[in-house]
């Protein structure tokens, strides 16, 4: 595994995504605290279920639609939507009125 400093790290960039093609993990520090590791992207990462985990958190944190969040979870919306429905995790964020007048639309 390779340790990077954040400061290095913004000199050459391409460290990253080089040792991720050779499979390799990077630890990334400030200071010498570690703050991130980089993973590379591979088969026994899909088996373990981090594109599910990924996909959940970046629909979570708004950075994903539901369907490209669903997508990147290799499910249907449908099946996305009862994972995070599982877990607890809001799929429509609509105030009451916002969802009445939908329903409204809907109906009329």
């Amino acid at each position: 595994m390779k340790t990077i400093g954040i400061r290095a790290l913004r000199e050459n960039p391409g460290v990253l995504s080089q040792s991720a093609a050779a499979g390799e993990f990077v630890l990334v520090t400030n200071r010498s605290d570690p703050i991130s590791l980089s993973v590379p992207f591979d088969d026994e990462l899909l088996r373990a279920g981090v594109h599910v985990n990924m996909a959940i958190k970046l629909y979570e944190d708004g950075l994903l639609t539901m369907p490209k969040a669903a997508r990147l979870a290799k499910m249907s919306v449908e099946e996305f939507m009862s994972r995070l429905a599982v877990l607890d995790i809001v799929v429509v964020d609509q105030s009451s009125e916002e969802l009445a007048s939908d329903l409204d639309a809907l109906n009329d």
